[in-house]
């Protein structure tokens, strides 16, 4: 089975490509360039770079890895981001011929590119689904204190974002103490390994797998939402010890069959 993967191979990202690795060893990745933009200078801005920095520092410190790992990726091919929904891009994803294709930390693609597959166009998700959509929603699940709808979504694409038919939501073990970064690792874990589950499962079925549609809308958060402020709240939260935390298990629900199969651990 041909698999092509779009990533920006970020840290947390590099563990679900990584699995994917070691089911297809000579999957494709297409890791997104972007142009360097004329940075604004606001103090809104800059609080809000150097608070990212210090989250993805923080995720780098706590997986132990220098570099993002996608050094040793044996096909991996950079592409520019602006140009994958162009005529070229469709034309040079077409050439690959991909079976599946999986993004994870992608740019949104077009109708056109998500039907070239012959089975399916599938995306990692970092949030519940459909109640967390777009940018940041495991954060905005911690920050509302919704502590059932912490996790990750594995979902057909569609022509709207993270609307697409479900393959599986996955919901990580929660302990008091746990923060973002902690939280980040083992939600990309465990959707790895739901993905492996799925991939194992499409490759001997040799035919789409439908999932379950999703049935409201849910709120689509963008990266503006979050704030200096709120990312600073969460994290003088945690450090008061107001964060509240519940211990919860680990359940994963998957949608690879008419009927859903959960999975407690």
């Amino acid at each position: 089975m041909k698999i092509v993967v779009i990533s920006e191979c970020k840290a947390r990202e590099m563990i679900v490509v990584n699995r994917i690795l070691q089911f297809q060893p000579r999957a494709v990745v297409v890791q997104p360039s972007f142009a360097k933009k004329r940075k604004k200078r606001s103090f809104g801005d800059l609080a809000t770079r150097l608070l990212a920095k210090l989250r993805y520092r923080a995720l780098k410190r706590n997986l132990a890895v220098v570099d993002d790992g996608s050094s040793g990726i044996l096909n991996k091919v950079t592409f520019d981001s602006k140009m994958l929904n162009s005529p070229e891009g469709i034309e040079f994803l077409k050439r690959l011929s991909p079976d599946l294709l999986i993004t994870c930390r992608a740019p949104l693609l077009s109708q056109e590119v998500t039907q070239i597959p012959k089975l399916a166009t599938v995306n990692v998700h970092y949030g519940i689904a459909p109640e967390y959509r777009g940018n940041d929603t495991l954060f905005w699940a911690l920050y509302e204190k919704n502590y059932e709808k912490v996790g990750g979504t594995i979902h057909h694409i569609s022509q709207g974002v993270d609307t697409g038919n479900i393959l599986a939501k996955v919901y990580p073990a929660l302990v008091p103490g746990d923060d973002e970064t902690s939280i980040d690792i083992k939600t990309s874990q465990l959707l790895a390994d739901t993905l492996y589950q799925y991939l194992e499962e499409i490759s001997q079925a040799r035919q789409p797998i439908r999932g379950v549609t999703q049935q409201h809308k849910g709120k689509n958060y963008r990266a503006t939402d979050r704030t200096p402020a709120k990312s600073l709240k969460m994290q003088f939260r945690n450090l008061l010890g107001n964060s509240s935390i519940p211990s919860q298990e680990q359940k994963v629900e998957t949608f690879f069959e008419q009927e859903s199969i959960s999975i407690f651990a």
